[in-house]
């Protein structure tokens, strides 16, 4: 029990201090309870005084969170990588766009100048590939992931680096994620066939036990994408070949160091080229 000698009275003799006390509590409990929100700005606002890292997970009473703010560097990886506030803000522009579609892409769950706040989806597709035992589920996630590149291209967008590390599961699909690369331009045929050999090349580079899979992945992709994608993305593979033929003696080194370069003739042979 708080002392109250000492403490100034009202004229009802009740310590003022503990009047003020008691209509602070009132208050607190009619105030009605935080909404996700009021507490993932808050977190926000906190962590960016305290100098927090590009992308950082969080926990909240609503679950659990990732907060991804723009990129900071240096003069020489600026000219390297580009400038990292146009690439977060197509990825924003990226999100936003497949929200509006109802697209394969978690929704923006908060969002300020500087950071974009979404929901946790758990491991990446890449992993799960790799730690899943069964080659029956192994084979199930990745013809999700195909169908959810395919419903994006039907959707009349082009994700511009899709990769199974950068998709995850959220209420029983696989959606996508990073969209540091996204450009309305190339929300096109051209750009959505460039995607698709690009799927499919990470998956054989990083993931080869999936290999005898893709072409059932291909299918399932063009069963709900465009019409010509498909012949597109051949096409360009065709005037890929030169890439095979420059990388030939890399390719042959032992290791998985060179495992990118060696999954080269995989994917142009899964395109036609022969």
């Amino acid at each position: 029990m708080l002392a109250e000698v000492g403490k100034p009275k009202g004229r009802s003799g009740t310590p003022v201090v503990a009047v003020w006390r008691c209509s602070y509590i009132a208050d607190m409990e009619e105030r009605p309870p935080f909404t996700v929100e009021d507490e993932l700005r808050m977190l926000v606002e906190t962590r960016a005084r305290e100098a927090a890292p590009r992308v950082e997970r969080v926990e909240t009473q609503h679950g659990v969170f990732w907060i991804k703010r723009p990129e900071r560097l240096s003069l020489r990886y600026r000219l390297q990588k580009g400038d990292p506030r146009k690439a977060f803000e197509r990825e924003r522009l990226g999100f936003h766009d497949l929200n509006a579609a109802n697209g394969p892409a978690p929704h923006l769950a908060l969002e300020g100048q500087d950071f974009i706040v979404l929901p946790d989806c758990g491991p990446n597709l890449r992993h799960r590939l790799a730690i899943e035992e069964d080659a029956d589920t192994r084979r199930g996630l990745l013809m999700d992931a195909a169908r959810s590149l395919g419903d994006m291209h039907a959707l009349g967008f082009a994700h511009g680096r899709p990769s199974p590390k950068d998709m995850c599961r959220l209420n029983g699909q696989e959606v996508l994620l990073d969209f540091e690369r996204y450009d309305r331009r190339n929300n096109s045929l051209k750009g959505q066939a460039r995607d698709l050999v690009i799927w499919a090349f990470n998956v054989a580079a990083h993931s080869p036990q999936m290999l005898s899979d893709l072409p059932e992945a291909l299918e399932v992709h063009g069963n709900v994408a465009p019409a010509g994608l498909r012949t597109a993305a051949e096409e360009l593979c065709h005037k890929l070949v030169w890439a095979d033929w420059l990388t030939k003696p890399i390719q042959k080194r032992p290791g998985n160091k060179s495992r990118e370069f060696k999954a080269i003739p995989a994917v142009l042979q899964l395109f036609g080229v022969r």
